[in-house]
């Protein structure tokens, strides 16, 4: 080892024996001891004065109904008052409290609401086979046919994606789909074979057997705009009324009894809320006209055509839609007016089978204006009232639909057993026990 070497080893030497020197004379001179730690005892420590906190938002408890609520162990009526706070013990005794005062049949207070399926459906009504419905799922393009209990089957082994709108016919055998595209066919669920319509084809309605068809053939000139008939696979297509600039005005609508096939507000002024609807039949027939109270008349038939539920809205009542019941006959159109005084419209309306009742959704509170701006009733929640349409006398058959739901459309079982209805947002297909 060369001289220099071993000068730099002492110097390195040195500076680490330094180092350690001055380590301990601070370790013992100057470094404060350090003091154990010592817990407190258990009953030193402050009494928790926060509560379980609710696993959902205000606003997501408040679109529940009471039964998710009391499902998922919350608050089933009441938020509590302290935010998201409940005590120990009260979703248990208000859930027992609440399930003794739902009734498990409809009759005219809170009544339990069944989900039939868990995942979203669109056009859903009643089945060709009995205690059945039909519907549509957005999922995956099929469509179902299901029972109250939720036990479903293909109606067809052919999938239909991204079907915008779906047109049933009275027997559910047949339907008419439409895409976003301005694309439309005729499906034969019996047959398994679909028909192309034409594009331009709009509005359509099927007569009482379901084997022909009733539509708008628009164009882009109004002197070939036309009220037309067809078969169900778009053959042997007639114009039976020539609509001209009047297309927007007219409401297809093929009645049970096989006489009306559209409705037109081309009727005589009768002032300014009062309106003469004009019946179009088949073979140019001169029928009475219709008079309504308002505007953007809403009809649906009873089974029978005997009878003809109707919405419309006018500054009379705050520019909501109200109902009225008339009959539907051609010899006697809108005679026996009754007015429901209830504030909703008749999509949300369905009779039973023999058009003995009429069960309807109302919101319980509508807003003023939402006749002519229906996103102002988005928000709102249905009740259920049931109809005699013999008497038109009104009943009240459920709350709010176990505290809320905004109904997109509803039907009635065959045999009157369940009230069906979907829901706007969820899309969900559930039931109302009536018996």
């Amino acid at each position: 080892m060369s001289p220099k070497t071993k000068k730099i080893l002492i110097i390195i030497a040195f500076v680490i024996v330094v180092a350690l020197l001055a380590f301990l004379l601070y370790s013992v001179f100057f470094r404060k001891p350090v003091e154990p730690e010592i817990e407190p005892p258990v009953d030193e420590l402050p009494e928790e004065t926060v509560l379980p906190r609710l696993p959902v938002s205000r606003e997501e408890w408040e679109g529940m109904t009471i039964s998710e609520r009391i499902q998922q162990d919350l608050p089933a009526e009441e938020w509590p008052s302290e935010e998201g706070v409940f005590e120990e013990g009260e979703i248990e005794r208000r859930a027992q409290i609440i399930s003794q005062e739902i009734d498990e049949i409809a009759q005219g207070g809170r009544t339990w609401v069944s989900p039939v399926l868990t995942e979203p459906v669109q056009w859903a009504t009643t089945g060709p086979e009995e205690g059945k419905s039909v519907y549509y799922s957005p999922r995956d393009g099929y469509f179902y046919e299901v029972d109250h209990l939720g036990n479903k089957n293909l109606l067809s082994e052919q999938a239909f994606y991204e079907v915008q709108n779906v047109n049933w016919s009275p027997n559910k055998n047949r339907a008419i789909l439409e895409y976003p595209d301005g694309f439309k066919i005729m499906y034969d669920f019996v047959k398994e074979k679909q028909y192309t319509l034409p594009n331009n084809w709009e509005d359509f309605s099927w007569n009482p057997e379901g084997e022909r068809i009733a539509f708008k053939a628009l164009s882009r000139y109004p002197e070939n705009n036309w009220l037309s008939i067809s078969n169900a696979d778009g053959s042997q297509a007639r114009p039976i009324e020539h609509l001209g600039d009047n297309a927007d005005k007219v409401t297809v609508s093929w009645s049970p009894h096989n006489q009306i096939v559209a409705f037109s507000a081309t009727g005589a002024p009768r002032g300014a809320w009062e309106q003469e609807l004009i019946l179009l039949g088949q073979h140019s027939e001169n029928f009475k006209g219709l008079i309504i109270d308002g505007r953007d008349f809403q009809p649906e038939w009873s089974p029978q055509g005997d009878r003809l539920v109707y919405s419309v809205y006018s500054a009379e009542y705050d520019f909501q839609p109200r109902l009225y019941l008339v009959n539907g006959g051609v010899d006697d159109p809108g005679g026996d007016k009754k007015s429901l005084n209830l504030t909703t419209w008749a999509h949300k309306c369905a009779f039973n089978k023999e058009g003995s009742s009429l069960y309807c959704a109302v919101p319980r509170d509508l807003p003023e204006g939402a006749g002519l701006v229906k996103e102002l009733a988005e928000r709102s929640r249905d009740d259920f009232y049931k109809i005699d349409t013999e008497t038109g006398k009104v009943s009240f058959l459920a709350e709010g639909a176990m505290g809320g739901y905004n109904v997109e459309n509803i039907y009635v079982s065959e045999d009157e057993t369940y009230l069906y209805f979907v829901d706007k947002y969820g899309h969900r297909l559930r039931y109302i026990q009536l018996k």
